[in-house]
């Protein structure tokens, strides 16, 4: 009866305590980001671009403040619109509309350094390193003449992958207990060269007319930017090993 009434009593304890007895084995985190171009891509590109990103990172050593993990994120930077008419072959005027829409995919590994605080605020440094991709998808739609609808004439997708790497500043605050935090964060990730397309002006009717995409100017920049971020985070956390639980003995 002893017996029963101590293992009892330890089920019980351990049962009002699990959340406690949890260690942290790492964090993941979703945001809602704006990219601020800076430098070199401000002067060519003065657009802002509005998205949302996502990260995982695992603790390297239970003892130690170092983290390791993945960043991925997807901005879009412009939606393009023009109307326009375009005299055609035997007199005819075809009306033609160009969309475009300039967005950024990043993918970047990561090394944090976040020191327990102990308490519900929690700062963190980390140095990324990776990819990123500009890309363009741009479509031409033609107004049909008996049905008075825009049907899709052509479409293509330009883009240019270039290095990227930076850095990122935040602070987490937990709402007590529950393992999930306010998270502000601000990244500056600068990187090479990247190739993208802005519509021109004043349209070549001649050039439209054997290719419509040559609309678009090709532009070179570096893509550096600063990027303000504000999201959640979730403390993933798992059960101690075996080894740490207590044993009964006879």
């Amino acid at each position: 009866m002893t017996r029963i009434l101590t293992l009892v009593s330890l089920l019980l304890i351990m049962a009002l305590t699990t959340a406690q007895a949890q260690r942290e084995i790492g964090t993941f985190g979703l945001g809602f980001q704006v990219g601020i171009p800076n430098g070199a891509f401000q002067d060519a590109y003065d657009k802002v671009g509005f998205g949302g990103g996502m990260d995982i990172y695992f603790k390297i050593h239970q003892n130690a403040p170092l983290y390791a993990g993945l960043n991925l994120s997807l901005m879009g930077f412009e939606q393009l619109r023009r109307d326009f008419n375009v005299l055609l072959p035997g007199g005819f005027v075809g009306e033609y509309r160009l969309r475009a829409s300039s967005n950024l995919f990043s993918g970047y590994g990561g090394l944090r350094i976040m020191p327990s605080t102990g308490g519900w605020v929690q700062p963190y440094a980390e140095g990324l390193i990776g990819f990123k991709n500009f890309f363009v998808s741009k479509r031409l739609e033609q107004r049909e003449n008996f049905s008075n609808e825009w049907q899709e004439y052509d479409s293509d997708t330009d883009g240019d992958w270039a290095l990227g790497y930076g850095g990122a500043a935040g602070i987490m605050f937990y709402f007590g207990q529950s393992g999930i935090a306010l998270d502000l964060r601000c990244s500056y990730l600068a990187g090479g060269e990247v190739t993208f397309y802005k519509l021109q002006e004043d349209i070549d009717e001649a050039a439209f007319e054997e290719d419509p995409f040559s609309a678009f100017d090709p532009v070179k920049a570096t893509t550096n930017m600063l990027i303000p971020q504000i999201g959640i985070v979730f403390r993933l956390r798992t059960d101690p090993p075996d080894e740490d639980l207590p044993v009964i003995m006879d």
